[in-house]
């Protein structure tokens, strides 16, 4: 006699299995794709920076010279500024004691 197979084995269970299944598989195949990927690129780029050290160090400094220098100036400028203030401000200030002892 033949033996029937229930629906809940067939296609009942058969979609949620094979979705689990497929999922399971993508999840796995795209993390080994995604490391391997990023290894690569990554390797990559830090072949580059290794190979291009010194350029890389060298414009490290002349940025640093930069900064430094115009620092520098920034900090001149504004010595230069405080002292024009103080200038003034003692010029008024014996505009107005002169005034008042008049």
């Amino acid at each position: 006699a033949p033996t029937t197979v229930p629906a809940l084995f067939t296609f009942g269970l058969s979609i949620p299995v094979g979705a689990a299944l497929g999922g399971g598989a993508g999840l796995f195949m795209g993390t080994a794709v995604g490391a391997t990927a990023g290894a690569l690129s990554g390797g990559a780029a830090g072949y580059g920076a290794y190979a291009k050290r010194g350029e890389i160090q060298e414009l490290r400094t002349k940025t640093v010279s930069r900064i430094s220098s115009g620092v520098d100036v920034v900090k001149g400028k504004a010595a230069a500024s405080a002292d024009y203030i103080k200038d003034k401000a003692s010029a008024a200030r014996a505009r107005v004691v002169g005034k008042s002892a008049a």
